[in-house]
């Protein structure tokens, strides 16, 4: 019963994924991915290796590898290592999301094999240092942001996000401890804290590049014209709404409360719409980092795993 459940399974899975290769949406992640793990590899292979930095994650653990015994090449290492991980994802998010995760695996080791011998002409520690956090999070962000994934800590990341909603540059912060550990115990205590500067502005600016840049907003409003309001901003914005009812703690007033969620372009459109129907209403706009559903992100993009069709 269970072989049959888990072949029915693998067949819906599989299914799934030749829809998602016929999609432009497919190829369109693929042309990113490739484009932003370039990027991280030019600030690698520029910056990283020429002062003896550290990078986090399993690529701070293959160049760990390397540093000591310098074989083969960081990116055969890092190909050799994301082996196990890729088993966990196979198991724990959809194929579709562990096809991703190869394709950039083997892109990640081509584009390091490509740049090597990339010197960029950075000379001071610290701006070496912020330089390559740059560099290296943007790329990594660019292709995070639209669902693709170098494998190795992109998956853990993206598995402990879709589990316990924790940002992914908050987990790729965590485990990059071991190779800053590594950095002092190899090198010395100024390698390790250079390495370290580069790992959190690499995470800082992968969140910047995944929410700052398209933020969504979550804004509730309170009018005595809810439904004009509502029909304009469905129609002229093209947003879905929300009516949460409400009472007036003064007044004690019923009335409607209209929901929406809106990216940061449509916010001043909003607002001129809001004060041409009724200047006198009032609103609340919140900083929403992630939205699933709708026009925005779909649970397949975030990795989760179409559920099965049960056999009677």
């Amino acid at each position: 019963m269970y072989h049959h459940n888990f072949t029915l399974s693998l067949r819906d899975e599989f299914n799934e994924l030749m829809k998602s290769i016929l999609k432009f949406k497919f190829w369109k992640t693929i042309v990113i991915m490739f484009i932003g793990i370039m990027m991280f590899s030019i600030g690698f292979n520029g910056i990283l290796l020429p002062h003896k930095f550290f990078a986090g994650g399993m690529s701070g653990i293959s160049l760990m590898i390397f540093y000591i015994t310098g074989w083969p090449t960081v990116g055969v290492i890092y190909l050799l290592i994301s082996i196990p991980v890729f088993i966990f994802g196979w198991r724990e998010v959809s194929l579709n999301f562990v096809v991703i995760s190869l394709i950039g695996t083997l892109f990640f080791t081509f584009s390091l094999e490509i740049t090597s011998g990339i010197v960029l002409p950075a000379h001071d520690k610290i701006i070496s240092a912020i330089l390559a956090g740059i560099i290296m999070g943007f790329g990594s962000g660019l292709y995070l942001r639209i669902g693709g994934t170098a494998g190795g800590s992109d998956i853990i990341a993206a598995i402990f996000k879709r589990r316990f909603s924790i940002p992914m540059g908050n987990t790729f912060l965590f485990i990059n401890i071991t190779p800053i550990a590594g950095a002092a115990v190899i090198y010395d205590l100024d390698t390790a804290i250079y390495s370290g500067i580069c790992m959190y502005v690499y995470s800082f600016v992968i969140e910047k590049v995944q929410t700052g840049f398209s933020q969504r907003k979550s804004v509730f409003i309170i009018s005595a014209q809810p439904e004009v309001i509502a029909e304009n901003v469905m129609k002229r914005l093209d947003r879905g709404i929300t009516y949460f009812h409400s009472s007036g703690g003064w007044s004690g007033a019923e009335s409607k409360v209209i929901y929406t969620v809106i990216n940061m372009k449509e916010l001043g459109r909003l607002k001129q719409l809001i004060f041409d129907i009724d200047p006198d209403c009032f609103i609340a706009v919140n900083n929403t980092a992630e939205v699933i559903g709708g026009k925005f992100l779909s649970w397949e993009d975030e990795g989760f795993k179409p559920k099965p069709i049960k056999a009677f």
